[in-house]
């Protein structure tokens, strides 16, 4: 089926600029197209008119035509779209309605009135073809983000939409769940699927696109084939604000191992739990003060985990955690650590942009928060309520919120989720500088480019 954009304008209710400016795109039938550009630019826009999203549930001012097939989006019911178009968001948190992963996967065929039996052969097909048999059974609370990616995506592919919409499709995914994303994808093309996908990690894209269209500042400014992309230099995408076009290995020379020295945060024998699980075998690492320190792992290893232990909010565990020979509690931790966590609406909790950066801060210039949000891109939107802005904008003002908390552990958990390429860089500036600060930074990624820019070792403490 064709999804077509005709002189669309787009504003969001409550915003005083434009989201999309008189754009003309169309989606052919079986096309698998990609949306880059900058974040902000409008690629989440887009897909959330071709799904009937906004303006209906992201309320705005709408002009020009919406069309699936022959018939504008508003046209059609909420229950024909959701078996016309599938779609994976950019956090996929909020499109869950269930509590654990087996009702998710069978909560669309459910809702399509399909017979119970034929639910659970086409649950199996799903779980063989997909590779998720570990994910079966379990907790949604429980899983890691980019489990919970899986999940949803595996929930759109149960009910075989005829278009595939996808917003950062990748952005949670280790490199084995990259992957296991491509061969899905690569699935859906071979079966004539219309896919859409906004996203700024490329790489693993090329072999599956037949067009990507560049957007800025709300308008396309130019369309470009697989050879086109690869034949722009690095310096031309970084201009454009955009990721490389190929994998970024990690730098050879940052295997990172034990230290040792009095300004340590040190974890000695800690095992993380989980009821009466122990989730991995134990930790021994010592993370140098004024250094930054990056984790790396599989999705579900336990990353997020560590993190939130070191922050003070996860509370099971055994073993010690000492900050430069002083043994710590979870209570301490809370007081001297703060985390960037990887799905930020989870902290955002002010009526501004700028308010958020205050919140619970106390003697903070308006001019040093004026500062950072300009550095960080941030300024104009700074009477902007956070839920109003991008996911990738949401991902730099929790940065800035975590600059801002003078703490002296500074844990970030997947910072550059959503980010392009320009952001990236600004987002690895502010480490680097926390670093100066001789604070203690420890991240964990999946994103290559970010880490080779801003880690000084790169640690795998699982096993």
């Amino acid at each position: 089926m064709t999804a077509e954009l005709k002189k669309v304008s787009f504003c969001y209710e409550g915003s005083s600029e434009g989201a999309l400016y008189d754009v003309d795109l169309k989606i052919r039938d079986g096309e698998f197209v990609v949306l880059i550009g900058e974040s902000g630019c409008g690629k989440t826009t887009i897909t959330r008119l071709i799904n009937g999203i906004s303006p209906y549930y992201h309320k705005g001012k709408l002009s020009g035509e919406v069309l699936l097939g022959d018939r504008p989006v508003g046209e059609r019911k909420s229950y024909e779209l959701s078996g016309i178009v599938g779609s994976v968001f950019q956090n996929p948190r909020t499109q869950f309605f269930n509590t654990d992963t087996d009702s998710e996967l069978a909560f669309g065929l459910e809702n399509m009135g399909m017979d119970p039996d034929a639910i659970g052969r086409r649950m199996e097909e799903v779980t063989s073809e997909l590779e998720i048999a570990e994910l079966r059974g379990r907790s949604i609370f429980q899983l890691s983000g980019g489990e919970k990616q899986k999940i949803a995506f595996s929930g759109i592919y149960a009910v075989r939409p005829e278009v595939y919409v996808l917003d950062e499709p990748s952005s949670n995914l280790d490199e084995k769940g990259i992957g296991s994303l491509k061969q899905s994808l690569e699935k859906i093309k071979s079966e004539g699927r219309t896919v859409l996908c906004a996203e700024h990690r490329l790489y693993y894209l090329m072999d599956l696109a037949d067009r990507f269209v560049y957007l800025k500042k709300g308008r396309i400014q130019g369309e470009f084939t697989k050879e086109e992309m690869l034949g722009f230099s690095e310096k031309q995408l970084a201009d454009m604000g955009l990721r490389s076009v190929r994998k970024t290995p990690l730098t050879p020379d940052k295997a990172g191992g034990k230290t040792t020295g009095e300004n340590c945060l040190c974890l000695e024998h800690l095992k993380l739990l989980r009821g009466k699980r122990q989730l991995h075998a134990e930790i021994n690492l010592s993370i140098p003060r004024g250094s930054v320190t990056g984790i790396v792992g599989e999705n579900g290893v336990g990353k997020s985990t560590l993190l939130r232990t070191l922050a003070g909010l996860h509370r099971e565990y055994n073993g010690g955690i000492t900050l430069e020979g002083v043994k710590q509690d979870p209570k301490r931790l809370l007081k001297k650590a703060y985390l960037v966590m990887q799905d930020v609406n989870y902290q955002l909790f002010a009526e501004s942009v700028y308010g958020e950066c205050i919140l619970g801060q106390k003697n903070i210039p308006e001019q040093q928060v004026d500062e950072l949000l300009k550095r960080l891109d941030l300024y104009g939107l700074k009477d902007r309520h956070p839920n109003t802005i991008s996911g990738g904008q949401k991902q730099r003002l929790s940065v800035a919120v975590g600059l801002l908390s003078k703490r002296e552990v500074i844990l970030f958990d997947e910072p550059t989720s959503g980010l392009d390429a320009g952001n990236i860089r600004r987002v690895a500036d502010i480490v680097k500088e926390l670093k100066k600060q001789e604070k203690y930074v420890i991240l964990v990624s999946h994103d290559h480019e970010f880490m080779n820019l801003c880690c000084d070792r790169i640690c795998e403490p699982f096993g």
